[in-house]
C-alpha cells in the first residue's frame, strides 16, 4: 500500500504563498483596509497560537506531508512601508475577475423570480419547472472538480476565456429557446461553463495576490461579491422580468461576461513556463465528480419530495459509497486528482465548515424569504429584489472593516466562528416572523445581520482556503470551495422546503377544525348561506387566512431550526480551534 502523495516541491518560477497573511497591528498603514488572515498570538481564546513558523508547502523527503496552515499566527511586520496602491494591470484584473464572479453568482438566483414567467410563456409543466434550476447546479456542482483540473491543464489565461465565452453563448441560447428541451440542455452548459469559470476567477485572485494587505483587499471584495451577487440576482431579476421579459435574465449574462472579458483582455497573466504535467487520474476524476453530482441530486429529491423517499436515500447513499471510494483512491493515486493534503490543514477545515454553513444560510433563507415577502406582502419580484437592500448595505462595509478590526487578533478560527454565530442569530430574529409582524419589524434586522456575518465569512474563508498552495494545484483548492459552498447552499434549500411542506400539512391538519368553527360563526354573523357569494367570500377569506398562517408558522420554524443548525457549527469552530491552540501550545 502507497503512503499518501505528498504535496510536490515549488517550481522554481512559482510564486509560494509562504508568508502567513497577516499583518500585526501597527502604526502603518492605518487606512489598510481588507480582510487580513491570522496574526500573532492574541489574547482572544480563538486565536491560534503556536511557537513555530508555519510549515512550508511540501514536505521532505521522509516526513510526514503536511500543508501550510492558512491560519498560522503572523511573523512580526517589518519596518519597511505597506505598497497598497494597485497597478493599472492589476485592476483591471480584479475589475475582471469580480465582474465573473457576480456573473456566476447572479445565475443562481436571477432566474428563481423569472420561473413563474417562463412556465407561462413556454406551457413548463409543474415537473418541467425545477429544473431550469436543477440542470444548472447538477452540472456546476457535479464537473467544479473537473473544471478545477482543467484550470490547470489548459492553462489560467485559455480556462478564463473558454469559461467567459462559453458561459455567455450557453445563456444566449438559454434566453432563444423556444421549447423547455432546448432551455434545459442550454442551463446545463452554462452550469458546466460556471464549473470552469469559477475555480479560474479565484485562482486569478489567489495567483496573483499570494499575501499582503493587497490580498486582504482583494479577498474582502471577493467576498462582498458573492454575497452581493446572490441578493442583486433577485433585484435585477424582477426588474427584467417586471419591465422586459424572463428571457433578459438570461440574455444580461452576455454584457457582463463580454464585460469581464474585454477588461481582462489584456490583463491576464500571460502563460508562463508550464510545469511538467502529470498523468491525469482518471478513475479519481470519475468518482469525485460522480459523488459531487450523486449528493447535489439527492438534496434536489430531498427538496422535491422528502427526506425518507426511495430516491433520496439512493442518491445520497450512492453519494457515501461514492465519497468513501474517491477518498480511498485518492490515498492510493501515485498522482491523485485531489492531493488530500489541500484539505488537511485545520485552517482550511474550518474555512470549509463555514462556508458549507454560509451556503445553507444564505440560499435557504432566501428561498423563505422570498416566499415570505411575495406571498404574505404581495411583492412583485422587483419590489422583493429591492427588500433585500438592507443586507447589501451591511455586507459591502462589514468585508473590509473585519478584516482591519477583527483577524489581526482573533486570526481565522476566531473570526469564523463570530461570523457564523452572527448568522445564527440573523436567523432567531427572522424566527420571530408572525401574520401581524411588518417588514421593517423582522426582516430588516434580520437580513442586517446576515449581511454583517457574510462579511465576517465569505472574504475569510476564502482567503484562507486558498492560501499556501502551490500555483499548479490552486485550481484544484478553489473547485473544493466552491462545491462545498453549491453543496451546502443545495442542503438548506432542501432542509428548509422539507420542512416548510410538512410543517404546512401539519399545522392545517391541525387547526382545520378551530378555523371551520370561525367560519360558521362569521356565516351565521352575516346571515349567508355557504353556497351564497357573501358566504364563498368569507369561507375563501378564512381558508386564505389559514393557508398563510401556516406558512408563516413554517417560516417561523424553519429560520428556528436553521439558527440552531449555525449555532451548532458555531461551537464546533470554537471547539476546535481551542483544541488546536492546546495543541501547538505544548
Amino acid at each position: 500500500m502507497r503512503s499518501p502523495a505528498r504535496p510536490p516541491q515549488p517550481h522554481p518560477l512559482e510564486v509560494q504563498d509562504s508568508t502567513p497573511d497577516a499583518v500585526a497591528p501597527s502604526p502603518s498603514p492605518s487606512g489598510t483596509a481588507g480582510l487580513p488572515a491570522p496574526a500573532a498570538p492574541a489574547p482572544s481564546a480563538l486565536a491560534s497560537s503556536s511557537a513555530s513558523a508555519p510549515a512550508s508547502s511540501s514536505a521532505p523527503a521522509g516526513s510526514s506531508a503536511s500543508a501550510p496552515d492558512p491560519s498560522a499566527p503572523a511573523d512580526p511586520p517589518t519596518a519597511a512601508p505597506v505598497q497598497l496602491a494597485f497597478r493599472r494591470r492589476e485592476l483591471a484584473l480584479v475589475a475582471s475577475s469580480l465582474i465573473t464572479q457576480l456573473m456566476i453568482v447572479l445565475d443562481m438566483t436571477i432566474i428563481a423570480v423569472a420561473l413563474p414567467r417562463m412556465q407561462e410563456d413556454l406551457g413548463l409543466s409543474t415537473s418541467q419547472r425545477p429544473w431550469v434550476v436543477t440542470a444548472y447546479t447538477l452540472a456546476y456542482g457535479g464537473l467544479v472538480l473537473l473544471g478545477g483540473r482543467l484550470v490547470t491543464a489548459l492553462g489560467l489565461r485559455r480556462a478564463y476565456r473558454i469559461g467567459q465565452i462559453g458561459f455567455a453563448t450557453a445563456s444566449l441560447v438559454a434566453g432563444l429557446a423556444p421549447a423547455f428541451p432546448l432551455l434545459v440542455t442550454a442551463r446545463a452548459v452554462q452550469g458546466a461553463f460556471a464549473a470552469l469559470l469559477s475555480p479560474a476567477s479565484l485562482v486569478l485572485l489567489s495567483t496573483t495576490f499570494p499575501s499582503g494587505p493587497r490580498r486582504r483587499q482583494v479577498f474582502a471584495l471577493f467576498g462582498a461579491t458573492g454575497g452581493l451577487g446572490a441578493a442583486a440576482g433577485l433585484l435585477i431579476g424582477g426588474a427584467l422580468t417586471d419591465w422586459l421579459s424572463w428571457r433578459w435574465s438570461l440574455y444580461v449574462n452576455v454584457p457582463i461576461a463580454a464585460a469581464g472579458f474585454v477588461i481582462g483582455l489584456r490583463s491576464l497573466p500571460a502563460p508562463g513556463r508550464r510545469h511538467e504535467q502529470s498523468a491525469w487520474d482518471l478513475p479519481g476524476l470519475a468518482l469525485g465528480c460522480t459523488a459531487c453530482f450523486a449528493v447535489v441530486f439527492g438534496l434536489d429529491r430531498a427538496e422535491q419530495t422528502s427526506w425518507t423517499s426511495t430516491s433520496t436515500l439512493l442518491w445520497l447513499g450512492a453519494a457515501v459509497v461514492l465519497a468513501i471510494l474517491f477518498v480511498v483512491r485518492e490515498h492510493l493515486a501515485e498522482a491523485p486528482a485531489l492531493p488530500l493534503w489541500i484539505t488537511s490543514a485545520p485552517g482550511r477545515a474550518a474555512s470549509y465548515a463555514a462556508v458549507a454553513t454560509f451556503g445553507a444560510a444564505q440560499m435557504g433563507g432566501a428561498v423563505y424569504l422570498t416566499y415570505y415577502l411575495q406571498n404574505h406582502f404581495g411583492y412583485s419580484p422587483l419590489r422583493t429584489g429591492v427588500a433585500f437592500l438592507p443586507m447589501i448595505a451591511a455586507l459591502v462595509p462589514s468585508a473590509p472593516l473585519a478584516g482591519r478590526l477583527l483577524v489581526p487578533y482573533l486570526g481565522v478560527r476566531g473570526t469564523l466562528p463570530l461570523g457564523v454565530g452572527v448568522e445564527a442569530l440573523a436567523f432567531v430574529v427572522l424566527a420571530q416572523v408572525g401574520p401581524d409582524s411588518g417588514y421593517a419589524q423582522v426582516a430588516v434586522p434580520g437580513l442586517v445581520l446576515m449581511g454583517i456575518g457574510a462579511g465576517l465569512i465569505m472574504p475569510v474563508a476564502f482567503s484562507a482556503g486558498t492560501r499556501g498552495i502551490p500555483q499548479r494545484h490552486s485550481g484544484l483548492a478553489s473547485a473544493v470551495l466552491t462545491i462545498t459552498q453549491q453543496i451546502g447552499g443545495s442542503f438548506g434549500v432542501a432542509l428548509l422546503a422539507t420542512y416548510a411542506t410538512r410543517h404546512v400539512q401539519d399545522y392545517v391538519t391541525t387547526h382545520t377544525e378551530a378555523v371551520r368553527a370561525q367560519a360558521t360563526q362569521a356565516l351565521v354573523q352575516a346571515q349567508a348561506l355557504p353556497d351564497s357569494p357573501a358566504g364563498k367570500e368569507i369561507i375563501a377569506r378564512f381558508t386564505a387566512d389559514l393557508s398563510d398562517r401556516a406558512q408563516i408558522d413554517a417560516y417561523a420554524g424553519g429560520f428556528l431550526l436553521m439558527a440552531c443548525l449555525l449555532a451548532a457549527v458555531t461551537a464546533l469552530l470554537v471547539l476546535g480551534a481551542l483544541t488546536v491552540r492546546r495543541v501547538r501550545s505544548r
